[in-house]
Order: structure tokens, then C-alpha cells, then sequence
């Protein structure tokens, strides 16, 4: 009796760890002073040959840097997009880099910056991950893992 009951304590404990863990989607990367927090996409249709990627880019120091460049081996080409109402109507264009002044946060988010994924190779199905290179004017590569989540 003794025996069932350690183990079943060990089994709590253990589940309690776990809860107690953030959801794997809710990953940290890091190089110098930036931070690139819960990358994420959205599923696409199979037939789909773009798809877009969200994050949060934090700059922790005392000097700004920019995102220059992104690549993924997922698309053929990947762009940095900006997408504003202008006279009423939603539009998105091309932008060159993103600026991350120094202690402040950038959000890339559905409805503002945002990553467009053009040529995808492949199907962007719930629950599948793939890398992205993010390409900094002063701290370099810095490579994340993407997670494709379920539509809410």
C-alpha cells in the first residue's frame, strides 16, 4: 500500500510540474538585448501559397536596432509587411526594416507589421513548427521556431 501511494504522489507531483509549465507555444529568443517572444502563424488552406508570422520584438538595452531581414526555409521568398486603413481601405505594403528602439517593445501582430511567408512549400497545418531567421542590423542572426496554431 505504501508503494501505491508514493507513486501516485510522484504521479501528482509530476502533473503539477507540468501545469505549473508555460504552454510550449510561449517560447523566448534571445540575442543581446532583444528578445523575440511567441512566435506564431495561422493555418492555410493547402492550396495557399502565403501565410504570415506574428511576434513580439522587445529591445531590453540602451541602443535601438533593426530587423533588416527574415528567411524560412518554409517560403520561397519572406517580407516584412505594414497593413493601415487608408481613406477606408485596408492596405498592406512592403517595408524595408523594422526599428526596435532601445527599451521598448514592437508588436507583430495581425492587422499591423506583420511577416508575409510568399511561396509557402508546404501547408501550414495546426500544431507544425518551422525555423525563421531574423536578420538584425547590430546583434546578427537570430534563429526562432514558429508554431502554427489552431484557429480560435
Amino acid at each position: 500500500m505504501r508503494v501505491a501511494n508514493q507513486r501516485g504522489c510522484r504521479a501528482a507531483l509530476l502533473g503539477l510540474g507540468l501545469m505549473l509549465q508555460p504552454p510550449a507555444d510561449a517560447a523566448d529568443y534571445r540575442i543581446g538585448n532583444l528578445v523575440v517572444s511567441q512566435p506564431w502563424s495561422n493555418p492555410a488552406p493547402p492550396v495557399a501559397t502565403v501565410g504570415a508570422v506574428y511576434f513580439t520584438l522587445a529591445n531590453t538595452g540602451a541602443k535601438a536596432d533593426r530587423l533588416t531581414g527574415i528567411s524560412s526555409p518554409i517560403a520561397r521568398q519572406v517580407e516584412i509587411h505594414d497593413s493601415r486603413v487608408l481613406q477606408g481601405t485596408m492596405q498592406m505594403r512592403s517595408v524595408a526594416f523594422v526599428e526596435s528602439p532601445a527599451g521598448t517593445t514592437v508588436k507583430i501582430e495581425p492587422g499591423g507589421l506583420h511577416v508575409m511567408l510568399v511561396g509557402l512549400t508546404r501547408p501550414l497545418t495546426p500544431g507544425m513548427e518551422f525555423p525563421l531567421s531574423l536578420t538584425f542590423r547590430d546583434s546578427g542572426v537570430l534563429k526562432v521556431v514558429v508554431t502554427v496554431r489552431a484557429r480560435q
